[in-house]
């Protein structure tokens, strides 16, 4: 097998692999996923990473300025080995990295590696990038720019369409999942704390329909409680705020526990959201309080 035609399967895996990852987030935006960490929570920043990865597998399948392909992918899967990694470490039990399918960022940050891996071996020609950097640099990378201007300007329009027609992002997104009231987060991060600790945290309902709903009960156990701050009445295309009470066990380790409220929306029914957190070992403990154990 020829140089090129190793070079052109190489790039095309990663492609086929980004193309795979922006299809299966399109799917979660409709499905609501797993909750993601920190900015990768907001939906905007989820439409512009699912633009981003399918440009890029077209680009890298396209075999077009094969140079500035090559670059864009390893700056592009070094950043999202960054990324998984700190998932990893801090405890997520899912990156989001392919939507609705969960999948643990260890295995999401070895997948990374192992394409930048490959991309390392299969490098293209560089020759003629160092016989004049600047001006082969900048034309390696025009595909990349227009590709950020074009995902920037689609963006923009789909942002302006969802205000526009629904009055925010959270509402088409509803209305996209057939929602009538949504609770957000989807994933609660908690607090990391020992055993035998609570936790309070706290989650928005929305109501998107025409008429109040209520919440007239929830989750009510050992581990967690909702029913702090029920009944409540959520107004017609108001969002109110919940209060839910985490009691962490005495086992440590990074834990995932559902709750539920039951909702009256003509007839009874249940909404179910998760929590996710980290309960200390003693050691760990012990660490924070500079005590011994």
């Amino acid at each position: 097998m020829s140089a090129r035609v190793r070079f052109r399967w190489i790039l095309r895996i990663p492609g086929t692999l980004l193309l795979l990852a922006a299809g299966l987030k399109t799917q979660g935006l409709a499905l609501d996923p797993v909750g993601r960490v920190g900015l990768l929570t907001l939906p905007e920043v989820e439409l512009a990473v699912i633009e981003f990865e399918a440009f890029l597998g077209f680009w890298l399948w396209s075999e077009k300025n094969r140079v500035g392909a090559w670059i864009i992918s390893v700056l592009t899967f070094s950043g999202f080995a960054g990324v998984s990694f700190y998932l990893g470490w801090v405890g997520q039990s899912f990156c989001g990295c392919f939507g609705a399918l969960a999948i643990s960022p260890w295995y999401a940050f070895a997948l990374d590696l192992l394409i930048l891996v490959m991309l390392a071996v299969g490098f293209p020609d560089l020759i003629p990038l160092w016989a004049s950097p600047t001006r082969n640099l900048v034309n390696a990378m025009r595909p990349a720019a227009w590709g950020v201007v074009g995902i920037a300007i689609n963006l923009g329009l789909l942002l302006i369409l969802a205000h526009t027609i629904f009055g925010s992002v959270p509402s088409a997104l509803a209305y996209l999942r057939g929602e009538r009231i949504s609770v957000h987060p989807r994933m609660v991060e908690i607090e990391e704390g020992v055993p035998g600790e609570t936790r309070k945290v706290r989650v928005e309902v929305a109501n998107w329909t025409d008429e109040p709903i209520r919440l007239i009960g929830g989750t009510a156990d050992c581990a967690c409680t909702v029913l702090g701050d029920l009944p409540v009445t959520i107004p017609a295309r108001e969002t109110r705020t919940v209060t839910v009470d985490i009691f962490l066990s005495e086992r440590p380790g990074i834990y995932t526990r559902k709750a539920t409220f039951l909702v009256d929306d003509h007839g009874f029914r249940h909404i179910t959201f998760s929590m996710t957190g980290r309960i200390l070992e003693v050691k760990e403990i012990s660490a924070v309080s500079g005590k011994e154990p």
